[in-house]
């Protein structure tokens, strides 16, 4: 029945649309009188991308009909030279090749419409696999590797403890040394653990993870990272958290290899009913050649996981200097409650 529906609405228009051309050649005919066939063009072409092929020869036919019948010598009759029937089959012609060309064309739109959509789907699909699978990693490397390392540390405290009246100096200081080395080994497999998933994210949400995420930036660089109107308690999906994370640590990332700046101002708020995060550096600023290199994967990957969120990033250079990076998010397509830090879950 909806089939029924829409194929007698395609072709009810493709039958409108000639008659509405009609009445605006006749209302316009002292101005238009030689460029009354465009109008037929246009409602054929209407007809075609709205309703097809189909529709649009409907439309071609009764398109000519019309001419023919109003317009060519003599009038309101089904008649006329061999010239007039001529001119009527080239315009019958560039009818179906407009109709053909029209429907080619937006097949084509749709087919692209739908491979972005798919990729896009496809894309968000990889996203969530790929932050499941830092999940896990980081879970087993701190977890197994992490314990496995502490315990092997206590192994060989213990067998300095033991050793420490029966060997040498030469002895003891390689097992001093290879407790530093066990000791340097537990900090990497914690900061490798924390770089694929920060435990905060889960544990105490987006904010908080934003200011441990800013203080490590500033700790490891030197570069001082001011965090302002920071709001507590925002009501974000765990995907949706995750990805404004991602968009903060790929920004900072840009500033630290790229910007040669020495301050950044990092505000998360929430306005009428958007998250907005702004990311501002006082670096060199970034040109638009290089933000639309073929090198810019770190921007595309923003650009990404803002359009799957359905919001908003704005990428610009500032006049005295530096870049800026506004994102927005509406939080009501991507809400999942307030974070509560006493218990630790959203509400």
């Amino acid at each position: 029945m909806r089939n029924l529906r829409s194929t007698l609405i395609r072709y009810g228009m493709a039958g409108i649309l000639p008659t509405v051309a009609l009445a605006l050649a006749m209302l316009l005919w002292p101005v238009i009188k030689p460029f009354a066939m465009p109008l037929f063009l246009t409602a054929i072409v209407i007809s075609a991308w709205q309703g097809g092929k189909g529709p649009g020869l409907l439309a071609t036919l009764l398109s000519g009909v019309i001419i023919d019948y109003v317009f060519i010598t003599p009038q309101y009759q089904i008649s006329g030279t061999w010239d007039d029937v001529g001119r009527l089959m080239v315009f019958g012609l560039e009818g179906f090749l407009l109709s053909w060309l029209v429907v080619s064309r937006r097949r084509a739109q749709i087919k692209i419409t739908e491979s972005r959509e798919e990729l896009r789907a496809l894309s968000t699909h990889l996203q969530t696999d790929v932050e499941a699978e830092r999940t896990r990693i980081s879970r087993e490397i701190h977890d197994e590797l992490g314990q496995a390392l502490t315990g092997l540390k206590f192994d060989v405290s213990r067998l300095r403890e033991a050793a420490t009246g029966n060997t040498g100096d030469a002895e003891r200081e390689r097992l001093d040394t290879t407790l530093k080395n066990i000791d340097t080994a537990i900090q990497s497999v914690r900061r490798i653990a924390t770089e694929l998933r920060p435990p905060v994210l889960d544990a105490l949400g987006l904010t908080a993870a934003i200011e441990w995420q800013a203080a490590d930036f500033q700790n490891r660089t030197g570069i001082k990272c001011r965090l302002q109107g920071i709001d507590e308690d925002i009501p974000l999906s765990r995907e949706g958290a995750t990805a404004v994370f991602r968009i903060f640590q790929e920004a900072l990332t840009n500033v630290a290899r790229h910007a040669a700046a020495t301050e950044v101002d990092v505000d998360l708020e929430r306005a009428n009913g958007n998250l907005t995060l702004r990311i501002g550096d006082n670096g060199k600023g970034i040109s638009a050649t290089r933000m639309n290199g073929s090198r810019s994967l770190g921007i595309v990957g923003m650009q990404e996981r803002v359009r799957l969120l359905h919001g908003e990033i704005s990428i610009s250079e500032e006049d005295a200097g530096g870049t800026v990076i506004n994102v927005s998010i509406p939080l009501e397509s991507n809400q999942s409650g307030a974070f509560d830090r006493a218990t630790g879950e959203l509400r």
